[in-house]
């Protein structure tokens, strides 16, 4: 019988983090957002003295202090290359791994001989051995059971040895009634509140119910994730994502930014996010939207303008944006308001295979130029070849005061031993 697994790493960033520092595993540590703006990851022992995720830093700032919390801000760089490193392990012990997100990865096993509690606890052994990765191994005969195993495996570490297998009745008979039916994958908030108007608040009550019935009330995907709890394999192993309708990308500014040239590299570096965006789906976009953030007056902006630039025809071409959003900015732009945050949108994005061009209003294509900018850039590091608007100084970067080295993917960042 095919076998679906979730492992997932706990608390990821900040095991990255403890890495490196592992004078830190016993003690409270958390890591925050861009522009260390909120909490978005946290040990168990910042848990225990009353930290959230999604605090505002400056709002237990006190309580940081007071118990000596340990403050990372975040470093995409290296948690991307330790998700890497955890896919390459899982890779060793199965037939197939899709990366689901960066901390947690689906993997497949069929017909194998050896328990898969076992092998999943070798897994996690692994794991902590060659990267101090502490994770939970949920099994199933679906992902949706895979990844709800996942779930009882994190609440029950110590009596599960955070390893859990939902593959027999017995066990789901055991575990699904004490899970509340809003933890299940792919039921959100609202349909649980939907779900409870009908008395089903447990995954069992879910596993129990008529999914024809729910299927008409609700959707199909509600009744996908009923014969899914049952065992039911409904879901591909590795499901391709749909391309995305528009590409967003935008940031605050580490401090106010009232100077053109400024605005423009900031501007060019989302352009050039976007476009490596719409490159990797093979799309191509039409219409582009700049905006800027100023007068920022408690959680909103009073001032927003935007400028939407439709292009004579569809582009993936990154200086072809860049040179419509300096035009754009231009209109915008206005002298000494201080501007506080800025971003970008690709709109109507349509496929690049079969686009036909304008035989009267051609925009030079350069697939070529485009193509080896994004090989380079993804050998040799993000922005290795850019675009001279996206400038050198950065003084719009977002603030990062306590970001840890980039210890495995900078030479002059990596350990030293004397």
């Amino acid at each position: 019988m095919k076998t679906f697994a979730l492992c997932d790493v706990n608390s990821f960033y900040v095991s990255c983090e403890r890495l490196f520092r592992p004078e830190l595993n016993d003690m409270p540590v958390v890591v925050l957002s861009n522009n260390d703006g909120c909490i978005i990851a946290l040990s168990d022992q910042a848990k225990a003295i009353g930290i959230k995720m999604g605090d505002p830093e400056f709002k237990v700032k006190g309580l940081l202090k007071r118990h000596g919390v340990v403050t990372f801000s975040s470093n995409y760089g290296l948690y991307g290359d330790m998700s890497q490193r955890f896919n390459w392990i899982l890779e060793q012990h199965c037939e197939q791994v899709a990366s689901y997100s960066v901390d947690e990865s689906f993997m497949s096993f069929d017909q194998y001989p050896e328990p898969l509690r076992d092998i999943s606890l070798r897994i996690k052994n692994d794991l902590w051995r060659c990267l101090s990765l502490p994770v939970c191994v949920g099994l199933g005969p679906s992902k949706t059971l895979a990844k709800t195993a996942n779930h009882i495996a994190k609440k029950n570490k110590l009596l599960t040895d955070g390893v859990v297998d939902l593959s027999t009745e017995k066990a789901r008979r055991y575990w699904l009634p004490k899970i509340p039916v809003g933890k299940i994958w792919g039921i959100g908030r609202q349909l649980s509140l939907g779900l409870a108007k009908i008395h089903i608040h447990t995954a069992w009550d879910l596993h129990q119910a008529d999914h024809a019935v729910l299927q008409r009330i609700f959707s199909v995907n509600v009744e996908r994730t009923i014969l899914e709890l049952r065992g039911v394999s409904c879901l591909a192993f590795d499901e391709v994502p749909q391309p995305k309708k528009s590409i967003l990308n935008s940031r605050s500014f580490g401090h106010s930014i009232t100077d053109y040239n400024d605005l423009k590299e900031a501007l060019s570096y989302h352009v050039s996010r976007c476009c490596e965006k719409l490159r990797a789906q093979q799309s191509m976009a039409r219409s582009i939207t700049l905006y800027l953030y100023a007068k920022r007056q408690q959680d909103r902006y009073l001032y927003q303008p935007s400028q939407t630039i439709m292009l004579a025809e569809p582009s993936d071409d990154t200086g072809v944006f860049i040179q419509a959003i300096e035009a754009g900015l231009r209109r915008l732009y206005k002298h000494n308001e201080q501007y506080k945050k800025a971003g970008i949108l690709l709109n109507a994005l349509s496929p690049r295979k079969g686009h036909q061009g304008d035989l009267f209003n051609t925009i030079k294509a350069r697939p070529e130029l485009m193509d080896s900018l994004d090989k380079i850039n993804q050998r040799y590091g993000r922005d290795a070849l850019k675009f001279a608007s996206l400038g050198f100084d950065k003084r719009w970067a977002m603030r990062a005061n306590s970001m840890s080295p980039h210890y495995t993917s900078r030479w002059e960042d990596l350990i030293k031993i004397s």
